[in-house]
C-alpha cells in the first residue's frame, strides 16, 4: 500500500514505433518507424479524453478499469495521471491506534465499487541517442507499469481509430492499389537498480541465451512451418568461459554485443545470488535495459510533501509531478 508520505518512482526508457497488423505481410515488415511524434500521439490522445474514450476494461469480465483522468503538456515533458478501480480489492479494514473491535470499520467493494488507486507518469521529450523517452512513472502495487503500459497502447489505437486517415499507409510490396492501417506502440524498458548490477556482478551465472520471437534459421518458412516459434542461441556459462571475459558482468556485456551483430532482440539472463536464490532477467539488446522485471527496476524515494497523500486524487498532484521531475538527472 502506498504511503501517505512518500512514493517510489521507477525509471523507464520508452520507445515509439509503428505497427500493423495487416495479414498479407513478413512478420519483419510489421514494425516500422512511428507514424506520429511523442507530441503529435499526445495531443491526439487529449482528444481521444476529451470524446470519453480514454477508458479500458482489462476484460470483458474484468473488475477493474483503467482511465486517463488527467494530462498536462510542459515546456519538456508530458505528465499523466492513470486511475484504476478495482472492484476485485479486498475489503479495507480501518481502526485506531490501540483501538478497540468498536473502532474498527468495514469498507466494503462490490461488482460496481472498488478501490481506486492513481499513479503519475512523467515523458520527457527529448530522446537519447537510441531515439527513446526517459519515462518516470510512480510505482503503485495497484497500478503495476505493465497494465498502465499495456493502457497507454490502447491508448494509442484509440487515436489510430479515430484519427484513421493520418494512420493509413502505402503497402510495403509497392502496389498503388493496396494500403495498410497503422498504429503507434510503446516498448517500455527498465533502468536496471544498482541491485540488479550487484547480484549479478557477485553471484553466479547459470545461464545466458540470445533469444529472439522470430525463426532465425536457413530455409524457414512461416507458411509451412508454422509451429515454430522463435530463436534461441545459448551462451557457455562455464567457469572457465566466464573468467576469460573478466567476470560476470563482462561476460554479459560480450554476450549483448553477440545479439547485435546477430541482430537478435533480446538476451535472456539466468544466475543465482550469494544465497543461491535463482533470478532471471530479460535485457533488450540495443540498450542493455530490463524487460518485464519488477523487482530489478530503478528506483529512488519521494517524500517531505506539505500535505498526507492519498491513494487516489481526480487531477494531477503537481507536488508528486515537480518530485518526480527533479529526479530526471538522478
Amino acid at each position: 500500500m502506498s504511503s501517505r508520505f512518500e512514493r517510489t518512482v521507477q525509471f523507464f526508457d520508452i520507445s515509439l514505433t509503428g505497427h500493423t497488423q495487416a495479414r498479407d505481410l513478413d512478420p519483419n515488415h510489421k514494425k516500422f518507424a512511428s507514424p506520429k511524434t511523442l507530441d503529435e500521439l499526445m495531443n491526439q490522445i487529449i482528444t481521444v479524453r476529451e470524446l470519453g474514450k480514454a477508458r479500458k476494461k482489462a476484460g470483458k469480465k474484468s473488475k477493474y478499469q483503467f482511465a486517463l483522468e488527467d494530462l498536462e503538456e510542459r515546456q519538456d515533458c508530458w505528465i499523466l495521471l492513470i486511475n484504476l478501480v478495482d472492484s476485485n480489492a479486498a475489503n479495507v479494514v480501518t481502526n485506531r491506534i490501540d483501538g478497540s473491535e468498536r473502532d474498527r470499520q468495514l469498507i466494503e467493494f462490490n461488482d460496481d465499487q472498488g478501490l481506486e488507486s492513481s499513479a503519475h507518469l512523467v515523458i520527457f521529450k527529448h530522446t537519447n541517442e537510441l531515439q527513446k523517452h526517459l519515462m518516470l512513472f510512480e510505482k503503485n502495487q495497484h497500478v503495476p507499469f505493465q497494465k498502465a503500459s499495456s493502457f497507454l497502447n490502447h491508448l494509442a489505437r484509440e487515436a489510430a481509430r479515430h484519427f484513421t486517415d493520418e494512420y493509413v499507409k502505402p503497402h510495403p510490396s509497392g502496389n498503388p492499389a493496396k494500403k495498410i492501417n497503422t498504429y503507434c506502440k510503446f516498448g517500455l524498458y527498465a533502468h536496471p537498480s544498482e541491485e540488479f548490477q550487484n547480484e549479478l556482478k557477485t553471484g553466479k551465472l547459470t545461464g545466458i541465451s540470445l533469444t529472439s520471437e522470430q525463426v532465425m534459421l536457413r530455409g524457414y518458412d512461416a507458411k509451412t512451418q508454422p509451429e515454430l516459434k522463435g530463436t534461441e542461441v545459448k551462451v557457455d556459462v562455464t567457469r572457465l568461459a566466464v573468467f576469460r571475459s573478466g567476470g560476470n558482468m563482462k561476460h554479459v556485456k560480450k554476450a549483448l554485443k553477440h545479439a547485435g551483430t546477430l541482430d537478435v532482440p533480446y538476451v535472456r539472463v539466468s544466475f543465482e545470488d550469494e544465497t543461491g536464490t535463482g533470478h532471471t532477467a530479460t535485457l533488450d539488446t540495443e540498450t542493455g535495459t530490463l524487460l518485464d522485471k519488477d523487482r530489478y527496476v530503478k528506483k529512488r524515494k519521494i517524500k517531505d510533501f506539505l500535505l498526507p497523500l492519498a491513494t487516489a486524487v481526480p487531477v494531477i498532484n503537481q507536488e508528486i509531478a515537480e518530485s518526480m521531475i527533479r529526479l530526471k538527472n538522478d
